[in-house]
């Protein structure tokens, strides 16, 4: 190399950029939840130019919406993928795909706080909301089997009652596992059980006719 020549800087390829930014993105996002962040901070966790975030992704907002499909993609493949392997035996299909969940939160945690814990705007909420409906749905699913039809009311229909007990049993899920996000010295195989006391022990008093009744 002839004296005072510089080094020339390796172009990289279109998809490691968009990678680079999306890595980046997910980063920022996940600190500042959405409508802190601005595309200035993606460029510059980045180290590119905001021309150059603009190259492949024409606002904010879909580059917020590519990082929530992918990570949701994820998770609903991690939750089916582990309660498809176990087998038959509705318990043990419901402990896979809830462990699935977990593993999903001790390993991605910045993707867990972006999808669930920081709320985006109305433009990207419907992300948000596909999330909770393929999870609860996939949730329904894996309960159909041990839900007794007695346990619907006269005159409603039980794919109805299951739909809300699957959004139930969700929402109690997300619950722990936010809190288990705070507290990681909790083991995961403790954290899976108390979520399994919650949901399959009450499902299986259900199942064996034993019903709530208020006092009289």
């Amino acid at each position: 190399m002839s004296q005072g020549s510089r080094p020339v800087r390796r172009r990289l390829p279109a998809a490691e950029r968009r990678k680079l930014i999306l890595d980046a993105a997910l980063d920022v996002f996940a600190e500042g939840g959405y409508e802190e962040t601005t595309l200035d901070e993606v460029a510059d966790r980045a180290g590119v130019s905001k021309a150059l975030i603009y190259e492949h992704f024409p606002s904010k907002r879909d580059l917020f919406r590519e990082i929530l499909e992918t990570w949701v993609g994820e998770l609903l493949g991690r939750i089916l993928a582990a309660a498809t392997a176990a087998g038959e035996v509705s318990e043990e299909r419901l402990v896979a795909g809830l462990d699935g969940l977990l593993g999903f939160v001790e390993e991605r945690r910045d993707a867990w706080r972006l999808l669930i814990r920081h709320r985006a705007s109305d433009d990207v909420s419907e992300t948000f909301d596909r999330l909770f409906e393929e999870v609860a749905r996939i949730i329904g699913a894996l309960m159909a089997p041990e839900m007794p039809r007695s346990a619907v009311p006269d005159g409603v229909e039980f794919d109805l009652v299951l739909d809300a007990m699957s959004r139930q049993l969700m929402g109690s899920v997300t619950a722990i596992a936010n809190w288990w996000d705070e507290h990681r010295e909790v083991p995961r195989e403790q954290v899976l059980a108390m979520a399994m006391e919650f949901a399959w022990v009450g499902m299986e008093r259900a199942a064996a006719g034993e019903r709530w009744q208020p006092d009289a």
